[in-house]
């Protein structure tokens, strides 16, 4: 089906409203649905929308303020702006993820404090043998470079703190840690 506003692209999103009492429905393109106010309102009323959340990390509203104001970034595909996709909380499709993806970034490091991507958290039932097993992967890399290096003295230290950091999770195996 093609977009009912534009005429041009495919429909890709349904639009019911009742207006005096009769259901009107309209199909429109990703693109027109964006610039369409009255859909926009609708989604504003959405109190845990993510575009609202963004819109106050990162206001759009003047230059000036806005961080990501290095260049007007346009998606080659459908045309959405940074900004379009800030406002509606959306990317107009696919390929907005590449067009965008310096302005990403930067949007990434303020949500993970200064990370780039999220590595999760660890139950607290599990954190004490994980935090055991990561420490004697690290000990058996220095081994191995100490090894590589003829640090015989280094590896037999590092050997040693394997083996207790070893014992220690056997420990808690049987303990039920």
């Amino acid at each position: 089906m093609i977009c009912s506003q534009c005429g041009e692209r495919p429909a890709s999103v349904l639009v019911k409203q009742k207006r005096n009492g009769q259901l009107i429905e309209r199909h429109l393109c990703h693109v027109c649905a964006a610039e369409n106010h009255s859909l926009n309102l609708a989604f504003e009323q959405d109190p845990l929308a993510i575009h609202q959340l963004l819109s106050n990390w990162f206001p759009t509203q003047s230059p000036s303020v806005n961080p990501f104001k290095k260049e007007v970034s346009v998606c080659p595909s459908c045309g959405f702006t940074f900004n379009d996709s800030l406002k509606l909380g959306k990317f107009g499709c696919a390929t907005c993820y590449d067009a965008f993806e310096s302005n990403l970034e930067e949007i990434f490091k303020r949500l993970h404090n200064g990370n780039t991507e999220h590595t999760g958290k660890i139950p607290a039932s599990y954190g004490s043998t994980l935090k055991l097993k990561k420490e004697i992967e690290e000990l058996r890399k220095q081994l191995k470079v100490s090894i590589e290096a003829e640090e015989f003295e280094e590896a037999v230290k590092l050997r040693d703190q394997v083996r207790e950091l070893n014992k220690e999770l056997e420990r808690g195996a049987t303990h039920g840690d």
